[in-house]
């Protein structure tokens, strides 16, 4: 079985499946697989664009929250961004490089200081090293859960075609970061995606990665156009028996912005998310505002800048009140890649 490569034998995820499964949790009849573990947590050369990309939700050892947050591309560019939350404070940078993405498995090298790999071949284990200038991180992470392909076969509509795409809901994260000249210990939960596809487009997306308290996550996204109309919506939710449900009849609605003092630019930082089937009601509200992602500041022609950050989610899910922990990521007006040094 596909998952067995992962590290879940197919006699666990069975064992998992048979508690409390009902209909409408099954996972949705989309067909095979189109990805296979672990050879696809590798780099695909053919594709046009790859990126790896973590966030994380992080309690210090210094009693402080803190979220983390690391994404790889190919062609070559690296985001690390580290939020103090309770200082209110992003400190992020942004760079090229020529990285070294192997085949057919996860193993990434980022200019001799950053690497992040697959620490165990039989079992779901991570090491992410990533350094900045300042800022830096060493973490240890373990699945919880087996992977989740979006759409359900892991093949999904995004901004300029089809996206092949899974996700790790489940992370448990353990190790430290490094902000402000200071070194502290932390641990926490962690969620990690890994998108390839032949075409990036020009449309934005706002996307939501959810964890919540009692073990269930939700990963929810709009495609959006230039003008603002919304091309698709999606929704994935894993249940705590690792079933599965997938709609794209879900509504997404910001009820709250704010606008940034830097770019001038007008981003959700309170949003709602319904669905009526698995009686979804969340909201969704950043932990704070000041949470923009500035790219290029010293190239003007390729410049644009996005919404990244660490958000607290509460609500209803299947008429039980919820809440918990997650991410959030609104971008627009896609700028080509190809121009990135």
């Amino acid at each position: 079985m596909w998952l067995a490569g992962f590290g879940w034998p197919a006699t666990h995820i069975a064992q998992r499946n048979a508690h409390e499964l009902t209909a409408r949790r099954k996972q949705p009849s989309s067909g095979p697989p189109r990805i296979h573990f672990p050879e696809d947590e590798g780099a695909h050369p053919n594709a046009l664009i790859e990126w790896w990309y973590l966030n994380t939700a992080l309690t210090g050892s210094d009693g402080g929250e803190y979220g983390a947050m690391v994404a790889y591309f190919s062609p070559g560019l690296k985001i690390i961004a580290i939020s103090d939350i309770d200082g209110r404070t992003l400190h992020h940078e942004v760079a090229g490089s020529t990285p070294r993405f192997a085949e057919g498995a996860l193993d990434l090298v980022w200019g001799g200081r950053d690497r992040w790999r697959r620490a165990g071949s039989e079992t779901p284990l991570y090491r992410l090293e990533a350094k900045g200038k300042g800022i830096g991180l060493d973490l240890s992470m373990e699945s919880q859960k087996p992977p989740m392909l979006a759409g359900g076969d892991g093949l999904v509509q995004w901004s300029g075609g089809t996206s092949y795409y899974y996700s790790l809901t489940r992370l448990e994260v353990g190790g430290w970061i490094q902000i402000g000249g200071r070194q502290i210990d932390v641990e926490g939960a962690g969620w990690m995606d890994h998108q390839w596809m032949a075409n990036l487009g020009r449309r934005g997306w706002d996307w939501f990665s959810v964890q919540l308290d009692n073990d269930t996550e939700l990963l929810v996204w709009q495609i959006v156009n230039p003008d603002d109309s919304i091309e698709s919506r999606d929704l994935m939710i894993m249940f705590p028996d690792c079933s599965m449900y997938h709609t794209h009849d879900v509504a997404m609605q910001s009820v709250e912005s704010w606008v940034s003092p830097a770019t001038g630019r007008e981003y959700g930082i309170v949003w709602q998310v319904k669905e009526r089937t698995q009686g979804v009601d969340l909201e969704i509200r950043a932990r704070y505002p000041e949470q923009e992602i500035r790219m290029f500041e010293l190239m003007p022609e390729v410049a644009y800048q996005f919404w990244e950050g660490n958000t607290v989610v509460a609500g209803w899910l299947g008429g039980n009140e919820v809440g918990g922990n997650g991410h959030a990521e609104i971008v627009r007006s896609i700028s080509p890649l190809d121009r990135v040094p």
